[in-house]
């Protein structure tokens, strides 16, 4: 009854309905709603609040005489067939790779296709994913509907997902006993992975609105599983490690490895934590950003499985260190469309690219000042220990500091204005690879293996794992947020060439004038003659020569001539030019008597008074207002803007254009600056 209670919800925008129906819409012509046995006064609400929409969990209808039926697979969305082939990818490509391997004595690992229980577990999970495609098919019947299918795949994911944790128990227990470890291989990541890409519901499954935000949620819930499962298992990590350290490290800097390697650890889980809680409070940007996170995960587990000796694969429970093992899971979960649905009215604009790249460059600034701190931390060990090595640890030093100095100094350059976020975005993602190469390829070649010796061994390990990090994610996930989005490629098309900024330099010995930048919809002025404005540091209500321009020796006007300034604005000219009647002397006669002179003084004394209160009843009030006013014309905002007190309040409306908006910021008012600073 609960799937037949939402049969108003609709399916048709979605490209999904039931078994026969394929989102076949009813209602369309006016008749009432209630096709199919299931007009119920409850759904009748329903398709009120969701109008023109077939319903969700609906019985299986008849087509009308004549009409052909859809297919039931004809609004799937092509993201829903990408998920489903990229979890049987990986739960198919799990069953080849090693799923534990003992030290205990020599041992090739054991694949996980050869462990009967993981075998049928993983076939349960990629049969799964037939059960969206049967249910369109009409295989379940009219009473099996969407809410039902998404709880059906769910459950079929369960057992894999419990198995995982029983193998990552019996690895951490493992350390504990006179058994040597287990540690679990890559297939254990790549597996948990697609299982839960298998469980997810389907974006074409999901009911418009906000019905089924309760269901939504509990996507959201996973996610935090896994970045709190991950902060347990690496506690234990740190804690075995430990035990088992004094055993095998001595020298000076023993205990300086040991605070790298703990801090190491606690940094991989750490940036899955602080991704969690921004996307849990609804975040979309960071949602992003932890998706980009599974993806290169994904990406660096395919090269360890190449046989890339600076990555490992598995997850070693008696050494704790800076592990990507857990990020893939992660961010398989944090792409699900349910979490997606309670992100979305935080999505970035396609124009704020510098909103959508804090979260990156952020991540980006925390691992490139980790990256600094192990290789002073490899620095000192070198140091201390006598060994070789001090002029490959002095260069990574640098170069890292290269890569946290570049990551502070792109948020001020991409700040200026819109295609700056764009140009400089890409740059730095250029940089930040290159960059990270030299210091990959710097680190391979050395040889900087000390494993014969009895010293603590440096954090070789953690800082390969950083700079693998940095080299092949966070430049392609910067990319990726700059130019994967189609509407923010398109918005950058339409973005000026120039971006309308000068060079703030002339030859001539005096700084160039900034110019008013024009209306970005000439049409709609066409034959209309655009109004001159005055340079930076002229009078506001000084008029312009459109001829001839100022010379430098000439002294300016200390009122203006209202009759000189050609009207240019459409109908609604400044009231500020306007002088004062009060302030015209009458002439009367020539000779004037002493009465009449008397009279005189009293209407000057009274223009006097009425000049001096004219500040306090703020003859701009109605300039500014005008300027405030999102309703204002494009044109008359360009002629506020050259108003000294009208530009503070024209930044600040948001119907100002973004060339006026950068004009504005090239000023340099303090005042103007801070009332853009607010727009941000």
């Amino acid at each position: 009854m609960e799937d037949r209670q939402l049969a108003a919800v609709g399916a048709g925008q979605h490209g999904y309905g039931q078994p026969g129906q394929a989102g076949q819409a009813y209602g369309q012509a006016g008749q009432a709603y209630g096709q199919g046995g299931y007009g119920q006064p409850a759904q009748q609400r329903q398709e009120q609040q969701y109008p023109g929409n077939p319903g969700y969990g609906q019985a299986q209808a008849q087509a009308s005489s004549g009409t052909k039926r859809p297919s039931p697979f004809a609004g799937v969305p092509v993201s829903d067939y990408v998920r489903d082939g990229i979890a049987f990818l990986a739960l198919f490509a799990s069953l080849f790779m090693t799923w534990t391997i003992s030290t205990s004595s020599y041992d090739d690992g054991t694949k996980a296709g050869a462990r009967v229980d993981v075998l049928l577990i993983t076939l349960l999970s990629i049969l799964s994913l037939g059960i969206s495609y049967l249910w369109r098919g009409g295989v379940f019947g009219p009473t099996v509907g969407y809410r039902k299918i998404q709880d059906i795949r769910l459950l079929a994911n369960l057992p894999y997902i419990i198995l995982v944790l029983v193998y990552f128990v019996l690895s951490l227990v493992s350390g504990f006993g006179d058994d040597s470890y287990r540690y679990l291989g890559g297939a254990v990541a790549v597996g948990l992975a697609g299982a839960l890409l298998a469980a997810q519901p389907r974006k074409g499954e999901i009911a418009p609105g906000d019905v089924d935000h309760a269901r939504h949620r509990r996507w959201l819930f996973v996610m935090l599983g896994i970045a709190g499962f991950a902060a347990v298992v690496t506690i234990v990590q740190i804690i075995l490690f430990v035990m088992d350290a004094h055993d095998y490290y001595t020298g000076a800097g023993a205990w300086l490895f040991l605070i790298a390697q703990i801090v190491a650890a606690l940094l991989a889980v750490g940036v899955l934590g602080l991704v969690a809680l921004k996307v849990f409070r609804g975040s979309d940007a960071w949602r992003f950003a932890g998706a980009a996170l599974g993806v290169g995960a994904a990406f660096l587990t395919m090269l360890a499985l190449m046989g890339v000796d600076s990555l490992g694969e598995g997850f070693f429970p008696g050494v704790a260190g800076f592990s990507t093992f857990f990020w893939m899971a992660f961010g398989a979960a944090v792409s699900a469309p349910s979490v997606a649905r309670t992100t979305h009215r935080t999505a970035v604009a396609p124009a704020d690219r510098l909103t959508a790249l804090r979260p990156l460059l952020l991540l980006t600034l925390i691992l490139a000042s980790a990256l600094a701190v192990f290789m002073v931390v490899g620095l000192v060990q070198t140091l201390l220990e006598d060994l070789d090595g001090v002029a490959t640890w002095s260069v990574g030093l640098v170069l890292a500091l290269l890569l946290v100095a570049a990551t502070v100094v792109v948020r001020k350059l991409a700040a200026r204005d819109e295609r700056s976020a764009f140009v400089m975005g890409s740059v730095y993602a250029g940089a930040l690879f290159v960059l990270s190469l030299i210091l990959m390829i710097l680190f391979e070649v050395q040889d900087l293996d000390y494993s014969t010796t009895r010293t603590a061994p440096l954090p070789i390990g953690t800082v390969m794992s950083l700079i693998m990090v940095l080299t092949w994610v966070m430049p392609f996930a910067v990319l990726a947020v700059l130019w994967l989005d189609k509407a923010a490629r398109a918005h950058f098309k339409s973005l000026p060439a120039s971006g309308n900024s000068g060079t703030g330099f002339a030859f001539e010995g005096a700084p160039a004038r900034a110019q008013v930048p024009a209306i970005p919809t000439p049409a709609t002025f066409v034959g209309a003659q655009q109004p001159q404005f005055p340079q930076q540091g002229q009078p506001a209500g000084q008029p312009v020569q459109q001829q001839a321009p100022v010379q430098p020796q000439q002294a300016p006007v200390q009122e203006p001539v209202v009759e000189q300034a050609p009207v240019q604005a459409p109908q609604h000219a400044a009231p500020v030019q306007e002088p004062a009647p009060a302030r015209e002397p009458v002439q009367t006669a020539v000779t004037e008597s002493p009465d009449q002179d008397q009279a005189q003084d009293q209407d000057e004394e009274v223009s006097e008074d009425t000049v001096r209160r004219t500040p306090a009843a703020d003859p701009d009030a109605a300039l500014l207002a005008e300027a405030a006013d999102p309703a204002t014309p494009l044109v008359r905002l360009q002629e506020l803007a050259t108003h000294p007190r009208a530009r503070v309040v024209v930044a600040a409306n948001p119907s100002t254009y973004p060339a006026l908006l950068t004009w504005l910021s090239q000023l340099g008012d303090p005042a103007v600056n801070e009332a853009l600073g607010r727009r941000r």
